[in-house]
């Protein structure tokens, strides 16, 4: 797991249920604002990883914060869209600020 900038983390390799418990402790105290998730270089990706984004984005928004999935891996968006959950997959794209 990478933390490129403020809130924006990109997690690699397998998302699998023995993997969120250690995934989600590191997750938490970026639960404080907005978070983007890089998923584009998760191999591994199944029901339980399904329900381990809804409940970060449920922590998110009892805090009134979002969750953004600003980009995923195949494996990712197979499984997010055989659950109708496309809403997770909002990939919002990445802003430079101009100074």
């Amino acid at each position: 797991m990478d933390t490129n900038r403020k809130n924006k983390i990109k997690i690699k390799g397998e998302l699998k249920a023995r993997k969120l418990e250690s995934i989600r402790s590191k997750l938490l105290p970026y639960t404080d604002s907005d978070l983007s998730l890089d998923l584009s270089e998760i191999t591994e990706f199944d029901t339980s990883s399904l329900q381990f984004l809804l409940s970060i984005q449920k922590e998110l928004e009892s805090k009134g914060n979002k969750l953004a999935v600003v980009s995923s891996s195949e494996s990712v968006e197979r499984i997010v869209k055989f659950y109708n959950k496309d809403f997770l997959l909002n990939h919002i794209p990445e802003t430079t600020s101009k100074e």
